[in-house]
């Protein structure tokens, strides 16, 4: 009898969607563990929902938050979830439109406050949670990229790590522990990009296969405990 392929959903924004090269930091990982990648994932998401007058370009006030990921995703329940959101309210959302905010008191969705960050990554989790009860889910809190402050991400993914640690959804620390920061010039220029026809621009947002490979899968192999295959 063939061996059962596991089903693994992502959701979040480019990292995981894969930007213009269309490989993202699940793409190796779900090849190497012969995994069925089930992509939700869209360029610009947020964990906060976009407005009309958010964004310059009209395009980018309709991109599927993750909530609306989750609402458009399958009903059919995969055997894993992987997912990220801190990169995009960094950048157009925390600390210029909404505050950070704090985890709730408990975990009821009235008690969340959809005026923060928190309050919004809340939802998510709750969302995700209502749909796709007792899938396993982990977080992936990725490198330091110059796009953002320091400081700002450094609160950001610290209230991520928070969230995660409330919700017992273990949070895999490519941001602390994954050896990778695009700060680094040297690290930037080799294994990053932001155009695909220069897959090594050294933009530092999104990295090149290369750098997926040799930064993100090691970690997702050595923190992820995939279910049983039947």
């Amino acid at each position: 009898m063939a061996e059962h392929q596991l089903l693994l959903y992502g959701f979040g924004d480019s990292l995981i969607a894969g930007h213009e090269l269309k490989i993202g930091l699940l793409d190796d990982y779900a090849a190497q563990a012969h995994l069925t990648l089930q992509n939700f994932a869209v360029n610009g998401a947020s964990m906060i929902p976009p407005k009309p007058s958010d964004h310059t370009w009209a395009s980018e006030n309709h991109i599927p938050d993750l909530a609306k990921q989750l609402a458009q995703a399958p009903a059919v329940l995969p055997d894993l979830i992987v997912f990220d959101g801190t990169t995009n309210d960094a950048i157009n959302y925390v600390d210029q439109q909404y505050p950070l905010g704090a985890p709730a008191v408990d975990y009821q969705p009235a008690n969340f406050d959809l005026t923060t960050y928190a309050g919004h990554f809340e939802n998510v989790l709750a969302l995700m949670q209502a749909k796709y009860p007792f899938v396993p889910r982990y977080f992936v809190a990725v490198h330091h990229m110059p796009a953002i402050p320091l400081a700002r991400q450094d609160r950001v993914q610290a209230l991520a790590a928070q969230l995660c640690h409330k919700w017992s959804i273990p949070v895999i620390d490519l941001y602390g522990a994954g050896q990778i920061n695009t700060f680094d010039t040297k690290m930037a220029a080799r294994f990053s990009y932001n155009s695909g026809s220069h897959p090594q621009d050294g933009n530092g947002t999104h990295l090149n296969v290369a750098g997926y490979q040799r930064f993100y899968t090691p970690m997702l192999q050595a923190q992820i405990q995939l279910p049983p295959r039947h």
